[in-house]
């Protein structure tokens, strides 16, 4: 029974782990998927004042991006379970001034948020959850 508890709390942490150099992956990999992905939150109709929700948000790419979309009059909430992610978002946000961005640490598997959203965001996360179908189904009314 421990060892079968053991693997599963394995299978739940993010595999590349937090490291500072697999941070900077992530934000090497957000500058190839950057342009694309503006594009499509774009498309899929983000844009000024609204409030979303950056679902893995990792160190902050895609909160960042769709913070210039949501403008001053918008927020954006970026999630993940990983402090040390959450953590170089906070840092990357400050440095840039951005104000209409914050990050929390959350297991997005049980996160509840505390008000609505217009929209729910993520790139590249949903393979990573147990149950992507039960999470976008519990979040969807945000």
């Amino acid at each position: 029974m421990a060892a079968t508890r053991t693997v599963q709390q394995q299978s739940d942490r993010y595999i590349l782990g937090h490291a500072e150099d697999e941070l900077d992956r992530l934000v090497d990999q957000a500058r190839f998927f950057g342009d694309l992905t503006e594009h499509v939150l774009r498309l899929a109709g983000v844009g000024p004042g609204m409030r979303v929700l950056d679902l893995g948000c990792g160190t902050g790419d895609v909160s960042f991006l769709t913070a210039r979309l949501v403008g001053p009059e918008g927020e954006v909430v970026g999630v993940d379970a990983a402090a040390e992610a959450t953590g170089a978002a906070s840092r990357r946000a400050a440095g840039a001034g951005l104000t209409n961005v914050h990050f929390v640490t959350e297991d997005l598997r049980t996160f509840t948020p505390d008000r609505p959203f217009d929209a729910v965001v993520g790139r590249l996360v949903l393979v990573y959850l147990p149950d992507p179908a039960a999470a976008l189904r519990r979040l969807a009314g945000t």
